[in-house]
């Protein structure tokens, strides 16, 4: 069987000056998952500086992206982003495209789905536990707190998840200065969220994807903060995965899904000040911090690698090609 994946951004983001792209990084696990699978011929991650070059027999979309019929016999949506506008609201533009199939990192949404008369499949994010992994700590990395992201959660869940971090030594790495040059005509340029001229102090800049195995075994707590439309649909993030397939140690924000699979392998905050008496107290605490990341890396080993993932979406993929 033939198979692409096919993002709607130009790959190679980890060479960029920007972010590092999470569609790319999850599609190129995904790619390397199935090429290990024996039912499968070729697959390849495409985008718009990689575009098809022969027939395949399915091609899966991770983004917007209508079906281009001449790519493949058969086209599915993995709907595996969050959107401002409501994954419920946006489902209903991918229902008229009339993919072949669907996949979903939303329970939720599929079960919406499925009521609608449409088919699909349940497939959380999974880890590639072969990038992600433990590895010796480095003291660069030795932070009392890390987070690796952009401006992209929206100012409350910023300020409640991410703000309280800063009375500590933070380890803030990702784009958050924003090019002054882009903002000549702007007039409110003095008047942005104090949060914002924080983060543009405190950050490291972007850091290599190769050390963020480094960080995440490093720093004494990583943190998670998710967003809204994730929280919603009751989805765990890729995010909240990785951190723990490198045995680190993590506080994250409540989403109920999370909340029933990861007990006893997170430490869950309502944020402000829940959030800074919990990383005080974990601080000061090393022997609860190790026992709980040695539970999480053991639920990721035994339930969400990208492995899993794959041979589920394979499966599936067999029904519709």
């Amino acid at each position: 069987m033939k198979i692409g994946f096919y993002i709607q951004w130009p790959k190679n983001s980890m060479n960029s000056k920007g972010n590092v792209l999470g569609d790319e990084l999850i599609g190129e696990s995904l790619v390397r998952a199935f090429r290990r699978l024996p039912e499968i011929d070729w697959c390849e991650l495409y985008a718009p500086n990689h575009l098809p070059d022969r027939a395949l027999d399915i091609m899966i979309y991770m983004n917007e992206n209508e079906p281009v019929k001449e790519w493949a016999r058969r086209h599915v949506l993995y709907m595996q982003n969050a959107y401002g506008d409501g994954s419920d609201a946006v489902l209903r533009k991918f229902q008229s495209r009339k993919y072949d199939g669907y996949a979903f990192i939303s329970k939720r949404l599929l079960q919406l789905h499925l009521a609608e008369g449409y088919g699909g499949i349940f497939l959380p994010f999974g880890v590639d536990v072969e990038t992600f992994r433990p590895v010796p700590k480095e003291a660069c990395y030795a932070f009392d707190v890390a987070y690796v992201g952009s401006d992209i959660k929206g100012e409350e869940r910023t300020v409640r998840y991410l703000v309280p971090a800063t009375g500590y030594n933070f380890g803030l790495f990702g784009n958050w200065v924003i090019p002054r040059s882009r903002f000549r005509i702007w007039k409110n340029w003095g008047k942005r969220p104090n949060y914002q001229k924080t983060f543009e102090k405190l950050s490291r800049g972007k850091i290599p994807q190769a050390d963020v195995p480094i960080l995440y075994s490093s720093t004494q707590i990583n943190l998670n903060c998710t967003a809204q439309d994730c929280v919603d649909w009751d989805v765990i993030t890729l995010r909240t995965l990785e951190v723990l397939a490198c045995k680190g140690f993590l506080i994250t924000d409540r989403v109920s899904a999370a909340e029933r699979e990861l007990d006893g392998c997170v430490v869950f905050t309502d944020g402000d000040d829940d959030l800074v008496k919990k990383i005080r107290y974990y601080l000061d605490h090393p022997q609860e911090r190790d026992a709980i990341a040695l539970k999480g890396y053991q639920y990721v080993i035994q339930h969400a690698t990208i492995e899993r993932r794959a041979e589920k979406f394979l499966a599936y993929l067999k029904g519709i090609a």
